[in-house]
């Protein structure tokens, strides 16, 4: 909290002021302050502060940042241009909430740097092409769901399907590789927020990890802050020519937290009473994001996204979805049979991803794709045939050791190479029904994700598997 000593300081400066004119538990209405702008930060003679958040005729509605109590007709005074951030490297491995402050017991954040919450996208013309892969670590998705740094992925799925698990495992993939990886937490539980950061340090990648949390205890207007002030953080990484994954979990929350304040500042509503702005708050966000076309550096984007009873024409789901670049769609009936990652692959598309990756190529994709879809329909066939011919014999054999290869329990992470390796095995061998899939991920992982191999070497790989899987030890 300021002392009045800062506000003093400001007054005797000539800063402009203004009077609170009415006030509730998370907004205060202030008379006209000139030349304030939208985002700018006001103090209260009391210590509290509060962002503006919207400029009315003759009155603003502020945002109240933290809980010290104001009273009417208390003197409000221009404090800062614009809402700031803490930002840079001193982050990295911390816990904090939207406002910057730690939340990990570690010390104060000496950061030498600020950003704004709220900034413009980069133009078109600063942009470049989104086209280099990016290995999630999770095989469905790098082969049938192929992602490319720079690019905006929804995670769709009712609650409990997977997806905080799912990006859970991408974050740290992507942390082992070396990328700085942002986390937002909006309107979720303390023990979630404690899971996954035991993921983190379980996997020993928190020192590559920023946590910003809203948990479901703070005011409204934290949790508002919460994807801005990871997308600040993350851009500050972004335009100093370093590539970085944000993950905001979720935007339904987000979307919830923000139509309460809307309807609390009265504004006007649309569709299940979210505000006529809502869509454009999200896009704005995830516009945000991309590769740049001088440095190349990129910032992706997962963001979740609730599905109640897997719904997908939900409105927050549509909208989601419709300002992606595609989307994961997570199935609970899938999630309760065992399926891990539980991803309904005929849902769930990538629109940008797949254009250059040179280990997991089109053929391979296009072939695993296939034995999938055979399988499935051999299997339907087997439901209410009790004879089928051999070749569906073989499909449901090979289909099923390529849908056993997929699955993966969020412990498990594997590179590009392993994945082909894995995959171009079961494709080849001879007689997929005696093939081991847990023989061969063992196998597999003994390799080691971290190592890359030329297509000779590769080759040569697949070849001793092929030998070794029709006996293995």
């Amino acid at each position: 909290m300021l002392d009045n000593k800062v506000f003093a300081s400001l007054i005797k400066k000539g800063s402009p002021t203004g009077e609170v004119i009415s006030l509730n538990s998370f907004t205060a209405v202030v008379s006209t302050i000139p030349d304030v702008k939208v985002y700018s930060v006001v103090l209260f003679s009391g210590g509290a502060q509060g962002v503006v958040w919207q400029i009315n005729d003759n009155s603003l509605d502020i945002l109240l940042l933290n809980d010290t109590p104001i009273y009417a007709n208390e003197l409000v005074v221009l404090y800062k241009e614009e809402l700031q951030i803490a930002v840079g490297k001193e982050l990295l491995g911390r816990i904090i909430n939207p406002l910057g402050k730690p939340l990990d017991g570690k010390g104060f954040i000496s950061a030498k740097k600020e950003a704004p919450y709220f900034r413009a996208a980069p133009s078109f013309k600063d942009r470049g092409p989104v086209e280099d892969p990016l290995e999630s670590g999770v095989t469905i998705v790098d082969v049938v769901l192929p992602l490319v740094k720079g690019q905006r992925m929804a995670v769709m799925g009712d609650s409990k399907s997977g997806k905080t698990g799912f990006m859970t495992q991408v974050a740290i993939h992507r942390a082992k590789a070396g990328e700085i990886v942002v986390y937002v937490l909006v309107a979720k539980p303390r023990n979630e927020l404690s899971r996954i950061v035991q993921h983190f340090k379980d996997a020993k990648v928190l020192k590559n990890i920023i946590i910003v949390v809203a948990d479901t205890s703070e005011p409204l207007p934290i949790g508002i802050l919460a994807p801005y002030a990871g997308c600040a953080i993350a851009e500050n990484f972004w335009h100093n020519k370093q590539d970085v994954l944000v993950i905001y979990d979720d935007f339904t929350n987000h979307a919830k937290i923000y139509r309460e304040m809307a309807l609390l500042l009265n504004q006007n509503v649309g569709r299940e009473a979210y505000p006529g702005n809502m869509f454009h708050v999200h896009s704005a966000l995830l516009e945000r994001a991309g590769k740049l076309g001088d440095t190349n550096a990129t910032q992706t984007v997962l963001v979740a996204g609730s599905t109640p009873n897997n719904d997908l024409t939900d409105y927050q789901a549509t909208s989601l979805i419709s300002m992606s670049d595609g989307q994961i769609v997570f199935d609970t009936d899938a999630m309760h049979q065992g399926v891990r990652p539980a991803i309904n692959t005929e849902l769930s598309v990538s629109r940008v991803g797949g254009g250059r990756n040179a280990i997991i190529t089109h053929d391979l994709t296009k072939a695993v794709i296939k034995s999938i879809g055979r399988y499935k329909k051999a299997k339907e066939m087997t439901s209410f045939i009790d004879q089928i011919s051999e070749t569906s014999r073989q499909e449901v054999a090979l289909g099923g050791r390529i849908f056993e290869a997929m699955q993966q329990s969020y412990a498990e992470y594997f590179s590009f190479c392993q994945e082909r390796i894995m995959l171009e095995v079961i494709l080849r061998c001879d007689n997929p029904s005696s093939l081991d899939v847990n023989w061969l991920k063992a196998e597999v992982a003994k390799i080691g994700s971290e190592k890359t191999f030329t297509p000779k070497q590769l080759e040569v790989i697949i070849g001793d598997l092929l030998k070794a899987s029709a006996g293995p030890t």
